[in-house]
């Protein structure tokens, strides 16, 4: 034998190859023995089960690789034992899939770092039962997932060469003592469940964020009726004031826009000095060729140019102003609010 260290950095000793067979068939008899109990385990479940396995030019090899009487499937049962990392596992189980077997990892241990990052299971011997599965199933319930029953290992294999339970890689939260695995198994009815509790979950979110949209278009709305009101001018007046204030941010943000975009991309911007109807009115900024922002668009204008602004930075002079536009675009549009507060400067307010 001699000493190595794996890609990941894990040092272990290796025998040589081509040596002559080690009396101690290369591993500790509680490997072996875990090893006899998950081919056991494979064979009551109805698989044909063979030990130390190589795969094509030896690439990988099965502890225990289970195939279907059939053929048509064939999954490699790893006992693992001694220290590995989570990439190492990882590399190893994308290998086996590489050759269409799949894999799937046992230990004993409380707390190895692959346990759940890949395909796995933890397991103990029980008296009565054999080797049982302590840590394996889950089922999703109330918006989170939650441990499922101890299994005796024969029938989680079953349930899992019969697909009545798979390995799902969770998106929902968990709830103790369940631990945040990235992989569970599960029966394919909680996949479903949990992907109609997230669905859900966006369509609540989607409705919270357009109620929240129309609300701000309302306080717009009165905001500006209350205008009218107080300054009793006709709508020619209005429109004529609304556009030489316009200008004026505009003209006003054109310094502050600047040093904003400079000071964040490292980048020389170029504000065009003419509204363009293709940006709501507003002043485009570039980088490049490229558009990256807009100052102060119409808010009125905004739903015809939604989508094309919807990538870019919006500069507002108010939060005021930040509401009005903040009504007509995408939920995710960014705004940022500046204001000049001396020559030259400029202040990010949100």
């Amino acid at each position: 034998m001699y000493a190595k260290t794996s890609h990941h950095g894990l040092h272990f000793f290796a025998h040589v190859p081509g040596a002559p067979h080690c009396t101690l068939a290369e591993e500790t008899v509680h490997h072996h023995l875990l090893k006899l109990e998950l081919a056991t385990a494979a064979r009551a479940a109805g698989a044909h089960a063979e030990l130390e396995v190589r795969g094509p030019a030896g690439t990988w090899r099965a502890d225990v690789l289970a195939t279907y009487p059939t053929g048509d499937w064939q999954i490699a049962l790893e006992a693992q034992l001694s220290p590995i990392t989570r990439q190492d596992s990882i590399t190893r189980t994308e290998l086996m899939n590489s050759n269409s077997v799949s894999a799937i990892w046992f230990t004993d241990r409380e707390r190895p770092p692959w346990l759940g990052h890949v395909p796995s299971a933890r397991v103990s011997l029980d008296g009565e039962h054999g080797l049982v599965a302590t840590d394996a199933l889950a089922r999703f319930t109330k918006g989170s997932w939650q441990s499922g029953p101890q299994t005796p290992a024969a029938t989680f294999l079953k349930w899992i060469f019969t697909e009545q339970v798979v390995a799902h890689h969770r998106r929902a939260p968990v709830t103790a003592p369940l631990r945040e695995w990235h992989t569970v198994w599960t029966a394919p009815r909680y996949v479903q469940d949990e992907a109609a509790h997230l669905a859900q979950a966006r369509r609540q979110l989607r409705k919270r964020r357009e109620a929240e949209q129309q609300s701000r278009a309302e306080r717009v709305r009165a905001a500006q009726e209350h205008d009218r009101q107080r300054f009793g001018a006709d709508r020619s007046d209005i429109h004529q004031a609304a556009i030489a204030a316009l200008m004026r941010r505009q003209a006003a943000l054109e310094k502050p826009v600047y040093d904003f975009v400079r000071r964040t991309t490292g980048a020389d911007p170029f504000i065009d000095d003419d509204p363009a109807a293709e940006f709501a009115m507003g002043l485009p900024v570039y980088i490049g060729q490229r558009p990256y922002g807009v100052v102060c668009p119409v808010a009125s204008r905004i739903p015809a140019s939604r989508a094309a602004l919807a990538p870019l930075v919006i500069f507002v002079a108010s939060r005021r102003e930040k509401d009005r536009i903040a009504a007509q675009t995408q939920a995710d549009q960014r705004i940022v609010v500046l204001s000049a507060t001396g020559p030259g400067a400029a202040q990010s307010l949100g």
